[in-house]
């Protein structure tokens, strides 16, 4: 019978439950000895953002001075670096919506250099469908410019300097490029400048009237677009006929010129080919 004296199952049993109690006590531990390193490699991890943090603010603080003390001197200097062209409105777009738009772009990514609203101003000219922000700080200027080819309602902002911008003077008033930590992921952005490379496309024989929309329509079933210009005329407001752009994968480049080179489009045949043709050595 089981537990009778003498029987050697109960006290089996019980060097078994025991030593199963021990392995879990001891898994425990592990448990808890990870956890207490965790912890420690978080602390340490946020006193080196603390440092990070701090060190990047003592840069801040004297780049602000360095600034300070360059628009005493040249004070017209530092308006065009602050002021952003945006270009590409729909005709219906009113000041504060695009203002609010454009700052909660700031904040959402990780644009601002402070707490609040980064735009001083906003000036749209309706029957033009474009317009000029203007920030607190040209750092924040600069931070705008990431989001060149951005969707806005129906359509996708160009964002410029202004024409009266000086590289060779903003310089020495803020950063001359975006922030490269700026959240951008999750927005819909297609750039409006065609960066030269081996993937820049050129689109020819396209028709004059066809919109934006109607050529991205024609290169969408070969994926997303990297960056898009559609050339447009400057006095009848229609396009010259030409188009560049640069898909966001690469691969499909070549499958692009194979597929729409040739092709008719109305009474047009298309001239799909590389912008930057590879140099022959002689």
């Amino acid at each position: 019978m089981m537990g009778s004296p003498g029987d050697p199952l109960p006290s089996a049993m019980a060097a078994y439950t025991g030593n199963n109690t021990g392995n879990v006590s001891r898994g425990n531990g592990v448990v808890t000895d990870s956890t207490a390193l965790l912890e420690q490699q978080l602390a340490a991890k946020e006193a080196q953002l603390a440092k990070l943090a701090g060190t990047l603010q003592h840069y801040r603080d004297w780049a602000a001075q360095v600034q300070a003390r360059y628009q005493l001197h040249n004070p017209d200097a530092a308006r065009p670096a602050r002021r952003i062209y945006v270009g590409g409105l729909p005709p219906d777009t009113v000041d504060v919506e695009l203002r609010q738009f454009v700052n909660e772009l700031m904040v959402k990514t990780g644009g601002c250099a402070a707490t609040g609203w980064p735009i001083a101003s906003c000036k749209i000219y309706p029957d033009k469908s474009y317009a000029f922000l203007e920030f607190r700080s040209v750092e924040e200027a600069t931070n705008c410019m990431a989001f060149d080819g951005a969707g806005f309602k129906d359509s996708y902002l160009r964002i410029r300097r202004p024409n009266n911008y000086d590289p060779s003077f903003a310089l020495f008033l803020g950063p001359s490029e975006p922030d490269p930590t700026m959240n951008l992921e999750s927005l819909d952005i297609v750039k409006t400048i065609v960066q030269d490379s081996p993937h820049k496309l050129f689109l020819g024989g396209l028709p004059c009237d066809w919109t934006e929309d109607q050529v991205k329509d024609l290169l969408h079933p070969y994926g997303l677009l990297k960056a898009f210009n559609l050339v447009m005329d400057k006095h009848t407001g229609n396009s010259k006929g030409y188009a560049f752009c640069e898909l966001a994968d690469v691969g499909n480049t070549e499958y692009v010129i194979q597929n729409l080179n040739g092709k008719q489009v109305g009474n047009k045949f298309l001239t799909v080919k590389r912008a930057l043709q590879p140099s022959t050595a002689f």
